[in-house]
């Protein structure tokens, strides 16, 4: 048996995902890591638009390859309606349904929860959207940049007189795709104890707004006396604790308050210690760009952040250095514990990506195979699961109803792909 045919704990699970671009195929890829097995249903005639985002090497997009990898593609003219009939047909022979089109729009087609409820009521379906599937806003469009500005997230984000600032990463998506599996996983287990399938309504919006620590207490606490703005490299509760500028680049530093003493003896500034501005965790906090400044210039008497780091780390003070992509990516701690994995896939050879960070001791969580080309799989499971013939996909290919990247025939007869 080999390490991709091991049983994951999703394991028999099966999904018929209807999602795109970002916060769908997050869920669902996490759910292929863990042993689920994905059939990916692509609008004809493009399938996932994600397909066509940079960076695109021979015709592939890496960001595709990253979020798809381990499902399978059919690629369904959903307006149609044959197309819209296949779907529903798939979903007698799955678990879970998954999509992130705006709401309303799949019910337009006969593909709601509803419908999909009559031919299967055991299934579970989850929907993303920017705000959710009723209240105000649910027929306002929405994405992960609206879901941040309206979450709070991006006006604590950024320099306290500048303006707010994008975060580096869609993280309104990859957040929402990570509250789905545990939603997701949660009605599994209810369903194994009940029998009953249900509905699972996620907006980015609430998402992002569930992540909030402190900021929404100062307000809802204060009685909206207090209400949080941008703090920048520096923590506003908690000095030194921050981003600082060293030789050869830039660390984070942060101090807990018992440790107060103990840093300033060990970076050789016992006087601090007597310094009326740094006597209390609230005057440090108030004069934290003072004591900032003060940091870095004992950073700078070293040639390279390497030193202090490990001076640093010697006496338990939490640091680290801000590192960028590449250096992340081949960090020890990353390649020594197998954080990205290679997959081969046609037209690009190896390609490494980011596992689910799941770790398990009785089951396997890794990537299971490589992202499909668009409708690879329309005859595996057409057949598979509602029997169709291979006469009778190409009738429904040659009328447009399926659709199929020509790349599948050329690289099937080259024998690079089953």
């Amino acid at each position: 048996m080999t390490d991709s045919q091991k049983p994951g704990p999703l394991s028999g699970v099966r999904v018929l995902d209807l999602g795109h671009y970002i916060a769908v195929p997050i869920l669902t890829r996490m759910m292929a890591d863990l042993g689920a097995e994905i059939i990916k249903v692509e609008a004809a005639p493009h399938g996932d638009l994600s397909r066509f985002m940079p960076i695109v090497k021979n015709g592939y997009s890496g960001g595709f390859i990253q979020h798809n990898r381990g499902k399978q593609s059919i690629c369904v003219d959903l307006k149609r309606a044959e197309g819209a009939a296949i779907v529903r047909a798939l979903a007698r022979h799955v678990d879970v349904i998954t999509e992130n089109y705006s709401p309303g729009v799949l019910s337009r087609y006969g593909l709601g929860y509803h419908d999909f409820r009559q031919v299967n009521e055991r299934v579970i379906m989850c929907s993303i959207s920017g705000f959710g599937q009723d209240g105000p806003l649910k027929d306002r469009v929405g994405n992960d940049t609206v879901a941040l500005a309206m979450s709070g997230l991006m006006h604590l984000t950024g320099e306290p007189d500048g303006p707010p600032v994008y975060v580096g990463l869609f993280i309104a998506d990859e957040n929402a795709g990570v509250h789905g599996l545990a939603a997701v996983c949660a009605a599994l287990y209810y369903r194994e104890k009940t029998g009953i399938g249900q509905y699972i309504d996620l907006s980015l919006l609430e998402c992002m707004f569930h992540l909030h620590d402190t900021a929404i207490e100062f307000y809802v606490m204060s009685d909206g006396r207090l209400n949080p703005n941008r703090f920048g490299s520096h923590h506003y509760l908690l000095a030194p604790c921050g981003i600082f500028k060293a030789t050869d680049g830039y660390v984070v530093i942060t101090v807990l308050d018992h440790q107060w003493e103990t840093f300033c003896t060990t970076i050789g500034h016992p006087e601090w210690l007597a310094d009326p501005r740094f006597a209390t965790r609230e005057t440090r906090a108030t004069n934290r760009l003072i004591l900032a400044k003060l940091l870095e210039d004992w950073l700078q008497t070293f040639p390279s952040r390497e030193e202090p780091l490990a001076i640093l780390e010697k006496a338990r003070i939490l640091a680290a250095p801000v590192l960028d992509i590449g250096q992340v990516i081949n960090h020890p701690v990353i390649q020594e514990r197998g954080a990205m994995q290679s997959i081969a896939h046609p037209g690009l050879g190896p390609v490494a990506l980011p596992k689910s960070p799941f770790r398990m001791s009785a089951t396997q969580v890794m990537i299971r195979n490589r992202a499909p080309l668009l409708g690879e799989h329309n005859e595996r499971v057409l057949g598979q699961f509602l029997g169709y013939s291979a006469a009778e996909v190409a009738r429904l290919t040659e009328e447009g109803i399926l659709r199929q990247d020509p790349r599948v025939r050329e690289l099937r007869a080259a024998g690079e792909i089953e």
